[in-house]
C-alpha cells in the first residue's frame, strides 16, 4: 500500500508528541527541584586602583532575594549560602533586600544573627519588604535590627577596618524599583568624587540606581532583584526580548545579571537565593558572592569592560 503500513504515521505523531511532554516533564522537575538547590558560588577580585594599603585582601560577602514564605524558596539553600558566607570570615556583609515574600516577618527569616554577631552586616530593603503595610515594614526592619542587622534607608555608613587603619563608606539607598530611593541624600556628606583614601560601595535592592551615579564615583554597586532571570533564555547579561518572563514577573532591569560597566562604576548583579511568582528558576541558580579588594586592576581589558574591575576567582 503507497505510503507504508497503515497507522504508521499517527505512530510517529504520537511518539514525538510522548518525546516532547517528556522533555517538558524533565525540564518542569529541572527547574522545580534542581535548580532552585544548585547554589553558585562566586568569588571575585575587585580592582580599586586607589587602594589604602590597609585595605588589600578586605572581602565584601553579598546576599540578596531570600523571598521566606514563597514556595519553592529552599530553606536549605538559604542556610548553605550563609555558611558559605561565613565560612570566608568577610570584613562586611551586604544584604540587598527582598528578605521576606509577603511584606510580613515570618520565623524562618530570622537567619542572620550568628554572621551579624561577628561582621558588620549593613542590609537595604526590597519591594517585596514594602508588599504589607508600614507596620508590616517596620516589624521586618525591627527583626533585623535584632539579629544585629544595620538597615540603611537613604543613608551611608562608614565602616572602619582593620584596627581602623583604613575604612569604606557603603552608600545605602531605599527600594529603587519602588521609587524610595534618594541617592542625594544617601550621599550627604561625601564628596561626589571618587576619594582616594576611602573607597565608597553602592547598595541597592534593584541594578538600575547605577544610572543614577556619578561617573567613576563607586568602587563597586551591589544588586539583586532581578533573579538572574530566573526563568532565563538569553546568553546575556543586559536585557533582550528573550527576557520576557523577568519583564513579565515585575523583575525589569537593563542589567538582567553578573558583572557591568556603568560609566566608570563596576556593578554585579547577584541573581539570589529565593524564587518569586513561580517556584522554578532556569539557567539562573542561587548565588552567593564574595569580593576582595586589591590595587590590581587588568589593564589588558578595554576600558569598557567590567572585567578591567572585576575578575571571577575560579572555585
Amino acid at each position: 500500500m503507497p505510503g507504508g503500513r497503515p497507522g504508521g504515521g499517527r505512530r510517529r505523531i504520537v511518539r514525538i508528541v510522548t518525546g516532547i511532554g517528556g522533555c517538558g516533564l524533565l525540564l518542569l522537575a529541572y527547574a522545580s527541584v534542581l535548580e532552585p538547590r544548585r547554589l553558585q558560588i562566586l568569588r571575585y577580585q575587585l580592582g580599586v586602583p586607589d587602594l589604602p594599603p590597609a585595605l588589600e585582601g578586605v572581602r565584601i560577602a553579598h546576599l540578596t532575594d531570600f523571598h521566606v514564605g514563597m514556595a519553592g524558596t529552599r530553606r536549605s539553600t538559604l542556610r548553605r549560602a550563609l555558611d558559605i558566607a561565613r565560612s570566608w570570615s568577610p570584613d562586611v556583609v551586604a544584604l540587598t533586600g527582598d528578605f521576606v515574600h509577603n511584606g510580613r516577618w515570618e520565623r524562618g527569616a530570622g537567619l542572620f544573627t550568628d554572621l551579624a554577631r561577628t561582621t558588620p552586616t549593613l542590609a537595604v530593603l526590597g519591594n517585596h519588604d514594602y508588599r504589607d503595610s508600614a507596620q508590616s515594614t517596620s516589624t521586618i526592619v525591627s527583626a533585623l535590627q535584632a539579629e544585629g542587622v544595620q538597615v540603611l534607608r537613604n543613608v551611608h555608613r562608614v565602616v572602619r577596618l582593620r584596627q581602623g587603619d583604613g575604612e569604606i563608606a557603603f552608600v545605602a539607598v531605599d527600594d529603587p524599583s519602588l521609587g524610595r530611593d534618594n541617592l542625594t541624600a544617601a550621599m550627604a556628606g561625601l564628596p561626589t568624587t571618587r576619594e582616594p583614601r576611602r573607597p565608597t560601595v553602592l547598595l541597592g535592592h534593584a541594578p538600575d540606581i547605577v544610572d543614577q551615579a556619578p561617573p567613576d564615583r563607586f568602587a563597586l554597586t551591589l544588586a539583586g532583584h532581578t533573579h538572574g532571570g530566573q526563568l532565563r533564555f538569553s546568553p546575556f547579561k543586559r536585557r533582550t526580548p528573550l527576557e520576557l518572563p523577568m519583564i513579565a514577573g515585575g523583575l525589569d532591569s537593563a542589567y538582567a545579571r553578573g558583572t557591568h560597566l556603568v560609566n566608570g562604576n563596576p556593578l554585579f548583579v547577584n541573581s539570589g537565593l529565593g524564587v518569586s511568582g513561580i517556584p522554578l528558576r532556569f539557567l539562573a541558580p542561587p548565588q552567593v558572592a564574595c569580593f576582595t579588594l586589591t590595587r590590581t586592576i587588568d589593564k589588558t581589558k578595554d576600558a569598557d569592560d567590567p572585567e578591567r574591575f572585576l575578575t571571577e576567582i575560579p572555585n
